[in-house]
């Protein structure tokens, strides 16, 4: 068929990328020598691999923009041979409603995440916790960078497909926290599963926005639900410390699963995913009306105070949820690279 100037052809934004999965996409540059050891003390310009974790409802078009800048080297200026396989993970509904689901997109990335860092996943004795100096003084291999809270879902199940009994976890690496995390508030949930929906025709909003709000409302007496379990079992096991001194098995704190984007970030124990994790930071903005920017800080005060290290607090003014790149492109992508070169200098 020949195309008409009335009738253009689809260009697919996530054309150059395999399709592993609805949910799944990778990347393998065309050339690549690196070759640095997962444990290298070496900094690389550039990382081995990203990981994007995109938010709830991402469109492949507004994905494909922070895609693009590591694909061509436009982050770190690093050579055409030296460029980053990337990983991109997009978070459907159906992934936030269904643990079995969102579990599955964390175990589809998982081979390519092992073939492209040649890393066991295999954490040493020396680095049981974020405070061992192997973590602090590791050069990193791959940069996540996670959007929103429906980023934070994912990521927390790619660290329960590694292990779920967390004994394995990500290799040293460099975490970009973008609008996120933030607590599961009614309001702000709403507002994000109802986003596409503001030129919907009414018929479809009057259909759809009590289907939306009966979803959150069991999403969060769910995950009220988890926290409430979690904290019994915590008591409990206290109680049996002090009161019978007998010393439970240990087990990670807080729910188990993924579904609270906020808890799995978190966690510096031996059952730590991301217990590797050699620096971080947190891209939001006061002027976000879905994650507060009064839960942003609480979490990295709350990662801080962990033992984890937080580089930086880059809060963008009068920018949107996820739109800080397009606020200010250039102290954006700037921020990321400091981030990942641990640089400091104000951006």
């Amino acid at each position: 068929m020949t195309d008409t100037p009335d009738t253009k052809p689809l260009v697919d934004p996530l054309g150059f990328m395999e399709k592993l999965s609805s949910s799944v996409y990778i990347y393998r540059p065309a050339s690549s020598t690196a070759t640095t050891s997962p444990t290298s003390t070496t900094p690389r310009k550039a990382p081995k691999l990203v990981i994007i974790t995109a938010w709830m409802g991402a469109r492949p078009a507004h994905v494909a923009k922070y895609i693009v800048p590591y694909r061509d080297g436009l982050v770190f200026g690093e050579p055409e041979s030296e460029r980053p396989a990337i990983a991109l993970l997009f978070c459907h509904e159906k992934t936030t409603s269904s643990y079995s689901k969102a579990a599955v997109v964390g175990e589809t990335v998982l081979p390519f995440i092992q073939d492209v860092l040649g890393d066991s996943l295999e954490a040493t004795d020396d680095e049981a916790s974020p405070d061992a100096l192997t973590v602090r003084s590791a050069a990193p291999q791959m940069l996540v960078h996670t959007l929103s809270n429906g980023g934070c879902l994912i990521l927390g199940h790619i660290y329960n497909a590694i292990d779920p009994e967390h004994r394995k976890c990500l290799p040293p690496h460099v975490t970009m926290f973008d609008s996120c995390p933030g607590h599961f508030r009614f309001a702000g949930a709403a507002t994000a599963f109802s986003m596409g929906l503001a030129k919907a025709p009414l018929a479809k909003r009057l259909v759809l926005l009590p289907a939306i709000y009966l979803l959150v409302f069991s999403m969060l007496v769910r995950i009220r639900g988890e926290r409430a379990l979690a904290w019994l079992a915590n008591l409990g096991r206290s109680l049996m410390r002090s009161l019978f001194g007998v010393q439970p098995s240990p087990k990670p704190p807080g729910p188990s699963r993924a579904l609270n984007p906020w808890t799995p970030h978190n966690v510096n124990t031996v059952f730590g995913g991301n217990r590797r994790e050699v620096r971080r930071t947190y891209l939001y903005s006061n002027d976000d009306k879905i994650i507060e920017a009064r839960d942003v800080e609480e979490h990295a005060n709350e990662a801080k105070g962990l033992g984890f290290t937080v580089f930086r607090m880059a809060e963008f003014p009068k920018s949107n949820h996820v739109a800080h790149a397009r606020a200010d492109g250039p102290r954006y992508w700037a921020t990321i690279k400091d981030t990942w070169l641990g640089t400091s200098e104000t951006v």
